[in-house]
């Protein structure tokens, strides 16, 4: 019977402590400021970003790994008979769960590889390439590593909350939510995720209110599910202070079992949210 390798990208926004434990690998994303190209987790660290963020006039833009990148990770990882479950960023924002498909053609017949669209980014992705690597190590099938990927993408919920939606909106990543757009000053939109894409959830006058808010949906999200086990996770841009306050509530209010798990917002998806952002994400077990 052959391994189980669990794939992911730059956008999951694992610590690399959770990757290193649960032997998670990365493809990273590319980050480009003007004519400078940096390789995200490799070339340009999370706090070397933002501080670039901060200077910059012109905002960065990223690219995807292209199929030859994912060919060169599979192949280094996996023996002919082995199965690769690979995670990636939702393919309604970026085109890296396409290319890993069509790597996935391009190597030994022998490897199977499995892409998963998360239809997430940040540690929506995370937790799912988590739950799929626990289950992996846990000796369960490639069959049943890949039905617990796909469970956490259905069940999941997120809502995040930006400091502005500048960085969105010149992205292209602003989807449903461009309603939202000039909208009154000091509005923090809370928002969410709807088949992939960004999509707005509601108008909160004030990061106060909004974090606040962003409690009474844990609060509401326990309710709805009050005999199961729940896991949670936040990740913050440039912003720690905030979210480990809020992870320290969340325990309480969803009654978890185990710590919300925390992750930077690293260049992939920081390009697209800019400094300030906190993201909840939540799901039964």
């Amino acid at each position: 019977m052959g391994r189980i390798h669990v794939v992911t990208d730059s956008g999951s926004d694992l610590p690399v402590d959770v990757r290193q434990r649960l032997g998670i690998h990365v493809v990273p994303l590319t980050v480009q400021f003007g004519d400078e190209i940096f390789r995200d987790g490799e070339d340009i660290s999370t706090a070397e970003f933002y501080a670039r963020l901060r200077q910059e006039k012109i905002l960065p833009s990223t690219c995807q790994p292209s199929p030859a990148d994912f060919v060169a990770l599979y192949e280094r990882i996996a023996q002919p008979g082995d199965t690769i479950i690979s995670i990636h960023l939702s393919s309604k924002m970026s085109g890296t769960y396409q290319s890993a498909v069509l790597a996935s053609t391009m190597i030994d017949p022998q490897i199977t590889v499995k892409a998963v669209d998360s239809k997430a980014a940040s540690l929506g992705i995370g937790v799912t390439a988590v739950a799929a690597a626990e289950a992996a190590q846990a000796g369960k099938s490639a069959e049943e590593v890949l039905e617990e990927a796909q469970r956490v993408v259905e069940c999941l919920q997120v809502y995040f909350v930006v400091d502005t939606l500048e960085y969105l909106q010149k992205n292209g990543r602003i989807g449903l939510a461009s309603a939202m757009l000039g909208t009154l000053l000091n509005i923090k939109p809370v928002l969410t995720l709807v088949d992939g894409q960004v999509a707005p959830f509601e108008k909160i006058r004030g990061k106060t209110k909004a974090l606040k808010r962003l409690r009474e949906l844990g609060t509401e999200f326990r309710q709805r599910y009050p005999d199961r086990k729940l896991k949670a996770a936040l990740s913050h841009a440039d912003n720690p202070a905030e979210a480990q306050t809020l992870a320290e509530a969340l325990v309480e209010i969803l009654d978890l079992e185990e710590p919300v798990l925390l992750g930077e917002i690293g260049p992939t998806i920081g390009v697209h949210t800019g400094a300030g952002t906190i993201a909840l994400f939540m799901y039964s077990v």
